[in-house]
């Protein structure tokens, strides 16, 4: 398992990945359901997740109401900012996957770090991230 040091937080803390976030920003019914379900008490995203989510709509243009879902969204979500903690358990990780010969995207690595560092449950459904097996962090998918 790869190591990291993480700050206490509540078990009903969770961070959505990209692709959660995009789920639950379209409001697919099974996001939802999960969301309910875990006993979410604050649900939020990473300063990285806003910056892929942003990025998505910005290639969309020609559909002006994609960037305006992202913006409602945004607005109703806490956003927590990439600290110097998050930038440690970053350095951390990407080392010790790289010393296991583990690869994942690095922007998933990032917001995989960010949850780390923060001390809450990771929303994800990427193979990748799962494997690097980061011991201590909590992840579960919706």
């Amino acid at each position: 398992m790869i190591g990291c040091r993480r700050r206490g937080a509540s078990v009903a803390e969770f961070l959505l990945d990209t692709d959660a976030a995009s789920r639950l920003m379209r409001a697919e019914r099974s996001a939802i359901t999960k969301m309910r379900q875990s006993g979410a008490k604050t649900v939020s995203i990473s300063s990285v997740t806003m910056a892929e989510l942003v990025y998505g709509a910005r290639l969309r243009e020609d559909n002006p109401s994609v960037m305006s879902a992202v913006r409602a969204f945004l607005a109703r979500i806490l956003i927590h900012p990439w600290d110097e903690a998050a930038a440690e358990a970053h350095a951390r990780i990407r080392i010790l996957a790289k010393r296991l010969g583990r690869s994942a995207g690095a922007f998933d690595i990032m917001i995989a770090a960010h949850a780390d560092a923060l001390g809450v449950t990771l929303v994800t459904n990427d193979a990748a991230i799962k494997n690097l097996a980061i011991d201590g962090l909590k992840i579960i998918s919706w």
